[in-house]
């Protein structure tokens, strides 16, 4: 009987947030609150680059083809042992650069700072090993602008994503605002008119959705409630000020989500009326991993680094953090989104041993695996409102795969979130670095 209840709050828990994530992007119209641009801000981006050689040109190519002026982009090369800082120079042609580095932040020791002679307004930071937050932490220092944006190396910028991300910053109140990522290797044509394609692997088709929902339908609905759990570390964007105010980036697994917790917490600390924003029309595209042993590196690493925010900030909630935010972050991706992956996962081992609860277990499962089909029909849906439009021949191709991405993918993505857990407590902060070729077979890359 108590395994009957658990199992019965753990589903209604699970219907209520999936139906908000489902039924908020469904009714929310962003174009209903178009701000009128009283202000340009100068934006400075930043490039954490640890042996990004195969991929740093596509991150060069968006920002050159960006249609915003006031901005600078600032590469810092975290002590590379392949030949990223060799290449740079000869895509950018270095001159050595004396801008003064604000040393508030924490980041280890910086060999050089170099400007292009190409491009005046690209910076390259050479500095000693110190891990991404590390890296970012040395490129807001050296930064000069308003607006601090944190890129992959492997991440392409829309041409006006910058546009619409100064277009958000109009909201007084907004401190920061996280972009929308997309697949790159599910987009084809050129590089300024990039069309989605289903007609890739497997294992790409999983993420493209996943990313899908996560951002147009996940994102959208946390942003409404004011309750978004993580910026995205491939593209968002912050209020310089604000990122002095709360000491940078703490050296850690996961600096996207930690830097996100602590936005929430100053926001509840200084008991102000600002806000954590997200903005669909700003998009960037980034290579996601190709292989299963790349998903499985690059996904244990997130629940590693969830699970290491959730320790660290095991005081703050309910009480530092809002309780709309302390809500979704306990119940919908620790109690469902972790804790429930272990049952989850062993249920059909349990079924064979005792079947008193087989029916139970079914129709909790049939009533998922249903909402799961409507949450990605609702996916198709909105991201066609927001331009990405499928062939019908794609379309056929994405409602013949759902049946594996729900019972094949998922469970081996719940394997991920299991592993993850358990070996956080063993090796906590080891990162295993992905390992992507940068062949994106987009027109126009070549000609910037």
């Amino acid at each position: 009987m108590l395994f009957t209840y658990f199992a019965l709050g753990i589903f209604m828990a699970f219907v209520i947030f999936q139906s908000l994530y489902i039924f908020i992007p469904l009714f929310k119209n962003e174009k209903k609150k178009l701000n009128e641009v009283t202000k340009n801000y100068t934006f400075s981006v930043i490039v954490p680059a640890y042996n990004e050689e195969k991929v740093i040109r596509h991150c060069l190519v968006g920002f050159l083809y960006s249609k915003y002026k006031d901005a600078e982009l600032i590469i810092v090369n975290d002590g590379s042992t392949d030949n990223t800082l060799h290449y740079l120079n000869k895509l950018l042609a270095f001159k050595v650069c004396d801008r003064k580095i604000d040393k508030e932040l924490k980041y280890q020791y910086i060999k050089n700072t170099y400007q292009s002679l190409k491009f005046p307004n690209i910076y390259v930071i050479d500095k000693v090993n110190g891990g991404k937050a590390d890296a970012l932490n040395a490129g807001i220092g050296f930064s000069q602008n308003e607006i601090v944006v944190t890129l992959d190396a492997d991440s392409y910028l829309q041409k006006h994503a910058l546009h619409e991300i100064n277009m958000k910053f109009q909201e007084k109140d907004v401190i920061a605002c996280g972009g929308n990522v997309l697949i790159a290797q599910a987009f084809t044509g050129d590089i300024q008119n990039l069309k989605p394609t289903f007609k890739v692997k497997g294992i790409i088709k999983f993420q493209f959705l996943q990313y899908l929902t996560a951002f147009y339908l996940h994102k959208r609905a946390q942003a409404s409630i004011g309750a978004i759990t993580v910026i995205a570390g491939a593209f968002g964007a912050f209020r310089r000020e604000t990122l002095f105010s709360i000491n940078g980036f703490r050296k850690t697994i996961g600096e996207d989500m930690d830097i996100t917790l602590k936005l929430h917490k100053y926001i509840k600390e200084t008991k102000s009326k600002q806000k954590v924003a997200f903005v669909p029309t700003a998009i960037c595209y980034t290579e996601c991993p190709s292989t299963l042993k790349d998903m499985f590196k690059q996904r244990v690493r997130w629940q590693k680094a969830f699970i290491d925010c959730l320790v660290h900030y095991r005081k703050c909630y309910f009480h530092k953090f809002s309780i709309r935010f302390s809500l979704f972050f306990l119940v919908d991706q620790f109690i469902i989104g972790t804790l429930n992956a272990f049952p989850f996962v062993i249920t059909p081992f349990l079924i064979l041993y005792n079947q008193s609860n087989v029916l139970l277990l079914l129709l909790l499962g049939l009533g998922a695996v249903m909402l799961f089909m409507y949450q990605s029909l609702t996916t198709i849906y909105v991201t066609h409102l927001h331009g990405i439009k499928f062939s019908k021949v794609d379309l056929a191709r994405i409602i013949l795969f759902l049946p594996f991405e729900i019972f094949v993918y998922r469970m081996i993505n719940l394997s991920f979130v299991v592993y993850g857990t358990i070996s956080y407590f063993y090796k906590s902060q080891s990162w295993d670095k992905l390992e992507r070729s940068g062949n994106i077979s987009w027109k126009g890359v070549k000609r910037a």
